[in-house]
């Protein structure tokens, strides 16, 4: 039996895999090859070695890279088509870290037809809402429209962060309504600071100060605030520098260790600003960070303080 998993979201790899042991009953009983250092001689000889204690067999090989566009591995497609049609003892999960399977060769056509095939790729607006209800649909739980809407807008796009949300619910109750998911949900912050950081740049202080608020109705202390913010500045920043450098998404989320999809919108808002302005904005926030931490000004009024300075 085959799996092969492809996207770049190790997260929804990990589940999946957690997922297919689960179906097969193997607990933790797996081998783990990768296939950048391990020999495919190994690799085969692997697949076919069965203790007399085996029932089944599974084998999870990572870097699957022959079933992409671009292939690292060393990895000769016609003896790997030789070994597709396996043991039924055997459990086979390829992962392969690309968003796409080149779907030309004829290596990937035969795999596409002897396995389960499952996309594993990082969540965006499009494909989050049908995540969450595969997530949903799984643990057993009925969430009505308005607590759908809500969740899917505030959960945020961590597809880890996701599965512990609904994980949580789903222990609270099998039907969940909107005030439930209001009471339990860890909200995701980051659409609110992008808001954020439009206002301050487009210097719109009744709207700046009215997210600060809705931040401290959450309880979060003005200190985190001023850190989230500056955070979101930093990492714009970073963003406008690589792009500035010609690297593309993938290039800047390898090069910043961060999730493709926050590239993607942050690369959309950065063309809005010059690395100065950012620059300037982070020294302003600083400036204020440290008078707050040494007790120079009170907390609250002195975020509307520092909205007075910017405006002025």
């Amino acid at each position: 039996m085959n799996y092969v998993l492809y996207g770049s979201d190790a997260s929804r790899v990990a589940q999946k895999i957690s997922q297919i042991k689960k179906k097969h009953k193997m607990s933790e009983a797996a081998i783990t090859m990768d296939a950048l250092n391990t020999e495919q001689s190994h690799f085969f000889m692997e697949m076919d070695s069965f203790s007399i204690f085996d029932e089944k067999k599974m084998i999870i090989l990572e870097n699957a890279t022959f079933l992409s566009g671009k292939d690292t591995t060393k990895y000769s497609t016609d003896e790997l088509l030789k070994r597709l049609d396996t043991d039924q003892r055997l459990i086979m999960v390829y992962c392969c870290p690309s968003d796409n399977l080149d779907k030309r060769k004829k290596l990937v056509k035969a795999f596409e037809k002897a396995s389960t095939v499952y996309a594993c790729k990082a969540l965006d607006h499009k494909s989050q809402p049908g995540y969450i209800q595969e997530l949903l649909k799984a643990s057993h739980v009925r969430m009505d429209r308005d607590a759908f809407t809500w969740f899917s807008r505030h959960v945020g796009m961590d597809s880890l962060k996701i599965g512990n949300e609904v994980e949580k619910l789903s222990i609270y109750n099998s039907d969940i309504h909107l005030q439930d998911v209001k009471a339990l949900t860890s909200v995701e912050p980051t659409d609110d600071v992008f808001k954020m950081v439009d206002a301050l740049f487009n210097k719109n202080g009744l709207l700046l100060l009215s997210y600060y608020r809705n931040f401290r109705a959450q309880n979060m202390e003005p200190v985190a605030i001023v850190g989230l913010l500056a955070g979101q500045i930093r990492f714009l920043f970073q963003v406008r520098v690589c792009m500035d450098q010609g690297m593309w998404k993938d290039q800047i989320a390898s090069e910043l260790h961060a999730h493709p999809y926050r590239v993607q919108i942050n690369m959309q808002r950065a063309q809005d600003y010059t690395p100065q302005q950012l620059l300037d904005q982070l020294s302003e926030l600083a400036r204020f960070d440290r008078d707050m931490k040494r007790g120079f000004v009170d907390k609250d009024e002195g975020f509307e303080q520092f909205i007075l300075k910017m405006l002025a």
